[in-house]
């Protein structure tokens, strides 16, 4: 039923007094859409709602309020509103406190990813206002078992997203866990969407699915919704100025690497010296190096190149963050992902 949530926000536009027409919204929609595919696995409350002549919420804390529920991260501009808008769509089904606040944790992950939290920050906001956040996946794996209820697989799916290196290890990770999988898969894979964007060849298998209506409501959310994520390269400028430690963006950066191979970043120092480009520990010469007219694998290779070195030398990444390095790269990287989108 996240169509139905699409078609809802889509169709309200962008007026912000609409609490009550959206409700009223998602409703219909989640009726008029629900209808067409009785045979899609609805539990069994909700399926009595989707047909139901005077549909009212059931008091339900399961977790298909937070499956349900991405829409809102993508649609909000703010953390605030995401929470708005996630309760105002839940209520008229899982209207219990805890299936509002698996909705709103989802949403907030999702809003936060999408516009440039790092991990860290959405592991804080997440344990602060919603849900501990303190094991790990393959420690809980072993004895976890399958649970419909938020409070038993919305924390578990944001923690497969921060443990991921990237789209498709999010959902490996998801789908590792067990129990309600296919809900699991759906939370974190969101999130996981608004921090790294889809691979375009997984994007194109998954909308091979659409029949012609749920197509057209996809295409007309594309028009709608903030277009993030044509930013190929988001996951690594949202680190510019801030570095929460070289861990993460390292992390971060071997996962890019290797979710694009097309830049060859294992043969960072063959392109540093093919492209004349100014390589050493000399941060100096680094730093006051002319990037403006750099090419994409021209930008990643120093990075990768700096990454190597703490190897080999303790500190050296911090280092070129500290002298700025780094951001001045990732702000070029920026600026590639602008041409691209905006020509």
């Amino acid at each position: 039923m996240e169509a139905a949530r699409v078609k809802a926000l889509s169709d309200r536009g962008y007026d912000r007094d609409y609490h009550a027409l959206l409700s009223s919204l998602t409703v219909k929609s989640m009726q008029e859409i629900g209808c067409k595919y009785p045979n899609c696995g609805f539990g069994g409350m909700f399926y009595r709602w989707v047909f139901s002549a005077n549909p009212e919420p059931y008091n339900s804390f399961g977790n298909g309020a937070a499956m349900r529920v991405s829409p809102v991260g993508f649609a909000a501009t703010s953390e605030w509103e995401a929470e708005q808008l996630a309760e105002t769509v839940t209520v008229v089904t899982h209207n219990h406190d805890e299936g509002i606040k698996g909705a709103k944790a989802t949403a907030i992950a999702i809003c936060m990813a999408r516009c440039g939290a790092l991990k860290s920050e959405i592991r804080e906001r997440i344990a602060r206002d919603y849900y501990p956040l303190d094991f790990r996946i393959y420690d809980i794996r072993p004895t976890y078992r399958f649970n419909e209820t938020c409070q038993e697989t919305v924390p578990q799916a944001i923690q497969c997203f921060l443990e991921s290196k990237s789209f498709e290890d999010a959902i490996r990770i998801a789908i590792s866990l067990g129990g309600d999988s296919d809900t699991i898969a759906a939370i974190t894979g969101a999130i996981a969407e608004a921090y790294y964007g889809v691979p375009a060849e997984i994007k194109e298998k998954a909308l091979a699915y659409l029949d012609e209506e749920l197509r057209a409501i996809y295409d007309e959310w594309i028009v709608f919704a903030p277009n993030d994520g044509d930013e190929k390269f988001k996951v690594l400028t949202k680190y510019i100025g801030k570095i929460d430690g070289t861990d993460s963006f390292e992390k971060e950066f071997y996962g890019f690497s290797e979710e694009h191979p097309e830049y060859d970043l294992t043969r960072y120092g063959e392109i540093l010296e093919k492209r004349n480009i100014p390589w050493g520990w000399d941060s100096r010469k680094m730093h006051e190096a002319d990037v403006s007219e750099f090419d994409e694998q021209s930008v990643l290779a120093p990075i990768m190149g700096t990454i190597r070195a703490e190897r080999f030398c303790d500190g050296a990444l911090l280092a070129f963050f500290d002298d700025g390095c780094i951001s001045k790269w990732l702000k070029r990287l920026k600026d590639i992902d602008r041409q691209r989108r905006f020509g």
